[in-house]
């Protein structure tokens, strides 16, 4: 299978892959679970034991670190606690837990073993940010595990801190515990999609997707009668699907695989119709005999994805916004020209949605003073007309786009991390059948672009073998991206194709040329004589109006007194026919 693979530069990274390796508070009850982190991994030029490896791990309790360093970082925590110098407190025993802000992570990390400590985590300066740990110059002399955690987690853990011991648990639990069941994100299927187009949703046939997982032992004993079970349910909560696999074997360190193709196997899910909302797919395993799991934190996993009118998106949906919620950003490693991300849409039915635009979002290093005020981003729309099946076919590739579709946004502000919405010249009606690719594209290296860190559609992807989350960098097309467990958040946009043309009588052609502009644009109309021009912006504010004479259909127009951006012109003719198009000023 070509699972072409870019190499990376990420603003923030998830560095987990491994299911069986986790960083988990013991206690007390209010710290208990697994945590999201990124490990100091020795393939990185780290001496740090190799999570990786079975019964590779530690539990202690955490203590911060102290140098004496006087005042407070920007985030408000005392520099003395960033441990950039010689230690002044003994940690013998102790898991240090150390802020990020200034020096190498691999000073921290030496001089926390140097005063005694069995571990190190950071917690990281901002929400949200990821990144992989560089080793620096000390990095290769720290024998311990080092670890970080989000800026969230970490500060609720050292306000815990304040009430009494903490104990974490960081590595590979293969081993550990006498009964450990477990499932990984990474051999599980789930929704195709995150967001799921109503139109091509209407029953059974035209939409669902099969289920299945790999069950673990990480466990030292044997397990009879293990169970999976499978559920989903509906916007309204009702339970739309209900399935298990009872009577399930495993030694220890063995695992199994459900999935279709097997004789322990779920059924594929579709219904009869399909109302709008948010609907949940959950994953359970329970051990047999009534016998308690020693660690259940990996014995469940949910998915959503969300069924409406106008996104068409793998990433997954925000409950809150509705739309994709970007929690990394990235670009190539290597990379000297252009960088794309791109989604890929083909369906039987797709004549009925027409694509009108899309929805990203971008971030530019700190250090490098770029912000994206201003910057432009080109968002086109392919006919993939290279004839493959799919990804083991040898006749696949990236070697006939047709473009389809072309739009231009430009950032009004510095919108860093911001889902923002650029859109089309014009609405493009899909054909049936026919494989799409809707790529953002940047010319600016120090832009990164947005991915769901969450969603993980490995399986998904060697399952069905069609190409999801396209990368495009310096002209070359990257099938799997930076990876199948991270999709990008290029989300797109359509409208029901039936609204376009329902007013055909009462419309006439329009374009504006050069597009985009900088200071002015001719009019190009099917009309003659008076008509008055109102222009919005894309949230549907007017920004001008004004009255033009068409002669031979045409018309100079200033750009002078909008801001760069995209612009809907509409107009109005006296004959009472309009015109709508787009306008770009740069």
């Amino acid at each position: 299978m070509k699972k072409l693979l870019l190499s990376i530069s990420a603003l923030f990274v998830f560095a987990v892959a491994h299911g069986q390796i986790a960083v988990k508070g013991i206690s007390p009850g209010a710290i208990a679970g697994n945590y999201t982190f990124s490990w100091a991994d020795p393939a990185g030029g780290w001496g740090t034991p190799d999570f990786t490896v079975p019964n590779t791990w530690v539990e202690d309790t955490l203590m911060m670190v102290e140098d004496g360093t006087p005042g407070t970082n920007p985030q408000g925590n005392p520099i003395s606690q960033e441990g950039c110098n010689p230690l002044t407190n003994n940690l013998t025993g102790k898991i240090a837990v150390i802020f990020r802000n200034t020096c190498e992570f691999g000073a921290k990390a030496l001089n926390a073993q140097n005063a005694g400590a069995v571990g190190v985590i950071i917690v990281n300066r901002n929400p949200g940010e990821w990144l992989n740990m560089g080793p620096g110059a000390n990095g290769a002399t720290v024998t311990i595990p080092v670890v970080m955690l989000d800026f969230i987690d970490g500060m609720n853990i050292v306000q815990e801190m304040a009430n009494g011991p903490v104990v974490m648990f960081m590595g590979n639990k293969i081993g550990l515990n006498p009964n450990d069941a477990a499932m990984t994100a990474a051999a599980t299927l789930i929704p195709k999609n995150g967001g799921v187009v109503s139109y091509l949703a209407q029953n059974g046939t035209e939409f669902g997707f099969d289920l299945g997982t790999r069950i673990y032992n990480y466990g030292n004993q044997s397990q009879a009668g293990i169970t999976l079970t499978a559920t989903v349910t509906d916007p309204s909560g009702a339970v739309v699907y209900n399935n298990s696999v009872s009577g399930i074997n495993l030694a220890p360190g063995d695992s199994i695989d459900i999935e279709p193709s097997q004789a322990m196997n779920l059924p594929a899910f579709s219904l009869a119709t399909y109302p709008t909302g948010r609907y949940t797919l959950a994953y359970n395993i329970s051990l047999g005999g009534g016998v308690a799991d020693d660690d259940s934190s990996d014995n469940s996993a949910s998915y959503d994805f969300v069924i409406q009118d106008s996104l068409y998106s793998f990433a997954a949906l925000d409950v809150a916004t509705g739309n994709a919620a970007p929690n990394a950003h990235y670009r190539p490693g290597t990379n000297n020209a252009t960088y794309s991300v791109c989604t890929v849409l083909k369906d039987a039915n797709a004549s009925r949605i027409a694509a009108v635009g899309a929805h990203f979002s971008a971030t530019t290093n700190a250090a490098s003073g770029v912000t994206l005020d201003g910057e432009e981003i080109a968002l086109t729309l392919y006919k993939w007309e290279d004839n493959f099946t799919d990804l083991n076919d040898p006749n696949f590739g990236f070697n006939t786009l047709t473009q389809v579709g072309q739009g231009f946004y430009y950032y009004p502000s510095d919108l860093q991390g911001d889902l923002v919405y650029g859109a089309f010249d014009q609405a493009v009606v899909l054909e049936d059948n026919v494989r799409y690719l809707a790529c953002a594209q940047t010319v600016n290296l120090e832009v990164y672009l947005g991915f769901d860190g969450n969603t993980d559609y490995t399986w998904n992807y060697n399952w069905y073998a069609q190409p999801l989350s396209p990368i495009e960098s310096d002209g070359t097309y990257f099938a799997a991206g930076f990876g199948t467990d991270l999709p990008n958040a290029l989300v797109l946009r359509v409208i029901d194709a039936n609204s376009i043309g329902l007013d055909e009588a009462s419309t006439v052609n329009g374009m504006a040329y050069p597009n985009p502009a900088n200071d002015k644009v001719s009019l190009n109309i099917d009309g003659e004589g008076s008509a008055v021009v109102v222009v919005t912006d894309i949230s549907g504010k007017v920004a001008a109006t004004s009255t033009i004479n068409l002669l031979n259909g045409s018309a100079d127009y200033s750009l002078e007194g909008l801001n760069n951006g995209m612009y809907i012109f509409n107009v109005t003719l006296e004959n009472g026919k309009t015109a709508q198009f787009n306008v770009v000023k740069k």
